[in-house]
């Protein structure tokens, strides 16, 4: 082989290895990444606070006891959401409370669900043993009560008992 044939054949076998090199160049990639938002303008969000225990005090064993004030011992709670909007609420609420000796029984009656329409001097009455069905106020606000009766048996151990109460607010 002459020379100039070698030294050809060794300039297209470089051409093609550099053409290689190029492809790969050429595949290489890049990315990016933007946000996507979105101003939503819908319901406000729906919060329930417990803000006040129900608080029956010293109850005498025998004797049927309901919180002695509405406003100081009634239990209460603070809800937050969307302006003049309807509203269930509903309890979930004990059948007694638990201590140092036998369960104690305690009853909610149809008239111990309590909305504040002007908490701690006005409020009306509502089933707390049945979803009621209420509304927000024009600043989405909502205060709404519970009472009770205790009932202590005469044999009932001194101590103190407790229950849970619990609200659910939905839209």
């Amino acid at each position: 082989m002459s020379r100039v044939k070698c030294v050809s054949t060794a300039a297209a076998l470089v051409g093609l290895l550099m053409m290689g090199g190029l492809t790969e160049r050429a595949a290489a990639q890049a990315t990016a990444s933007i946000s996507a938002t979105a101003n939503v303008v819908g319901f406000a969000p729906l919060t329930a606070a417990g803000v006040n225990n129900l608080d029956f005090g010293t109850v005498t064993a025998g004797t049927p006891k309901a919180p002695t004030s509405l406003s100081a011992n009634a239990g209460r709670f603070n809800i937050s959401g969307q302006p003049t909007t309807s509203v269930t609420v509903t309890f979930t609420l004990p059948t007694v409370l638990t201590g140092p000796g036998a369960p104690i029984p305690v009853t909610f009656a149809t008239t111990d669900g309590l909305l504040w329409t002007a908490f701690p001097t006005t409020h009306t009455t509502f089933n707390p043993n049945s979803p009621f069905f209420t509304t927000t106020d024009g600043s989405g606000n909502l205060v709404i009560g519970i009472a009770g009766t205790v009932s202590a048996p005469l044999s009932t151990i001194t101590g103190t008992y407790t229950g849970t109460v619990t609200l659910t607010v939905s839209y």
